[in-house]
């Protein structure tokens, strides 16, 4: 294995170009469509020939150490493999390779790296990458400072990071930083942020301003709520699917994995849940026994 990660200390040939004011634009002169192809067709056999996809990755970044989609794909194969610890070292190594790109004047804060840049995603894609393994290690102060960066380098935030990073904050117990990400996203349908905010408010005191937008984020997401008012919960057949419907139950119980502790954790806040839901009508009509289930 040692071999093998040899080429992540050459970082072959990467151009970051400052197009304007404040923005960059990574170029990957080596890296063909050819190239590209060989990495869609090793994506492909993650799932069912794992074996084969991790044999395409490793050719892929022997042969271009530069390719931040190589490694991170590499890394994601042998995370699924269940070979964690290689693949984390292979996340980390390829970060510190790439941040080695940027020149000293870059600023993490002003500088921008745009999503809508194709060039751009790889990189944004292995960081982000990286900070969840973070998060999943139970390093949320690290985890959040990457997504704090990608949250600046990438205001419009196609990648979802938003949500990763509340789940942070809340883990380190700042309230005041899930609720400034909320005003930096303020008319935001994502079940983080409308159900982070209500959690949040209510942690600070304001519990009336915490109702407002608890009732705002039932209305859009009920199942979210009766998910939370439970006092047992059940894995629903299609939790382990990727990808799921909004309002569904799935995306209930996913957000309630994710994020239910901190609800159950902060005194007081299932039992105003409660309220807000017998209140709004929901809780006997659709969540009659939820207590119970």
């Amino acid at each position: 294995m040692r071999k093998r990660e040899r080429p992540l200390e050459s970082p072959g040939v990467v151009i970051l170009r400052h197009v304007k004011k404040h923005e960059w634009v990574f170029e990957w002169p080596r890296i063909t469509l050819k190239v590209r192809e060989t990495l869609q067709q090793g994506a492909k056999c993650i799932g069912p020939n794992p074996g084969k996809a991790l044999l395409i990755f490793f050719r892929l970044v022997r042969r271009y150490p530069e390719y931040l989609d190589g490694q991170h794909y590499l890394a994601l194969t042998l995370n699924r493999m269940g070979k964690v610890d290689q693949a984390f070292v292979i996340w980390k190594q390829a970060v510190r390779t790439a941040l080695k790109f940027f020149p000293p004047h870059f600023s993490m804060d002003q500088d921008r790296l745009e999503w809508g840049h194709v060039g751009n995603r790889p990189f944004l894609r292995l960081y982000q990458a990286y900070g969840m393994q973070l998060l999943t290690k139970g390093e949320p102060e690290d985890a959040s400072e990457i997504f704090g960066n990608l949250l600046g380098l990438n205001p419009s935030d196609d990648q979802g990071v938003r949500g990763l990073v509340i789940g942070c904050y809340f883990a380190l117990n700042q309230p005041e930083e899930v609720l400034s990400v909320c005003r930096q996203f303020p008319n935001d349908g994502l079940e983080h942020l409308l159900y982070g905010k209500a959690l949040a408010l209510f942690q600070v005191g304001h519990v009336k301003q915490a109702g407002q937008a608890l009732d705002r984020a039932m209305r859009r997401f009920p199942l979210i709520a009766l998910e939370l008012s439970k006092t047992r919960h059940t894995r629903t057949t299609k939790s382990d699917e990727p990808y799921f419907s909004l309002g569904s139950r799935e995306q209930a119980y996913l957000y309630w994995l994710l994020h239910g502790r901190f609800w159950a954790e902060t005194h007081g806040a299932i039992k105003f849940l409660r309220r807000r839901l017998l209140g709004s009508g929901d809780f006997p009509r659709r969540a009659s026994g939820a207590g119970a289930e």
